[in-house]
């Protein structure tokens, strides 16, 4: 039962961040709304027992992509 209610409230919190992702209009905020909604996919994994792919989705999406993103947004000066 409580798995139940935790996968809900991070599928919920999933759809409001990428939600907020697209519609947000400055390009820095729409980055770490990804971020965010990439942080609870990967604990929509790690409630799964999808240790790997959770783990995977933190170091490559969040760690690297993201802060890839952030360079370009920063320096690009959008």
């Amino acid at each position: 039962m409580a798995e139940a209610v935790l996968f809900y409230l991070l599928a919920s919190v999933l759809i409001i961040f990428a939600l907020l992702t697209v519609t947000a209009q400055n390009p820095v905020r729409s980055a770490v709304y990804l971020v965010s909604a990439l942080l609870s996919m990967a604990a929509l994994f790690f409630l799964m027992r999808a240790e790997f792919v959770g783990a995977v989705q933190i170091l490559v999406y969040v760690g690297g992509i993201m802060v890839l993103f952030l360079f370009v947004i920063l320096l690009v000066n959008v």
